[in-house]
């Protein structure tokens, strides 16, 4: 009797704590596509990284480039493209997939890395050969 009674208060530990876990990973990427969708994004400045050193580019008071993420998957932005996203998380890093077509039907897919994601600003990045290029964008213009 008091083995079967230290088994079942052994499954009862493991079950307990085994529910009690949460799926931060869907809970991760949830957040980021509630802050993300239904607005528009505006590229404010840009800064490309590079081991010889950091050069910045701004857009501030410009009409600029932007990008609108939408509630139903789907995305547009301001050099005519149109397509859908997800957003995932891979090795540890949220990205923004796109899948995107432009204006003559081509089809164009990227990845940004999600460094910083709020109500009102969002930080990308990615990296090409020698250098990380980082955009900055805020929605409240």
């Amino acid at each position: 009797m008091k083995k079967y009674l230290l088994y079942l208060l052994i499954i009862s530990v493991v079950l307990i704590f085994s529910a009690c876990s949460k799926n931060t990973t869907a809970s991760e990427i949830n957040l980021a596509q509630q802050f993300l969708s239904n607005k528009t994004w505006y590229l404010d400045y840009t800064q490309t990284i590079k081991a010889t050193g950091t050069s910045t580019k701004t857009y501030l008071g410009q009409s600029t480039y932007f990008i609108n993420f939408l509630n139903d998957f789907t995305t547009q932005d301001s050099d005519g493209l149109n397509g859908t996203y997800s957003v995932e998380k891979i090795n540890g890093q949220l990205q923004i997939h796109v899948q995107a077509k432009t204006g003559n039907a081509n089809s164009l897919e990227y990845i940004y890395n999600i460094e910083t994601v709020g109500t009102r600003n969002l930080i990308l990045y990615y990296s090409i050969s020698d250098q990380t290029i980082k955009q900055f964008y805020s929605n409240n213009k």
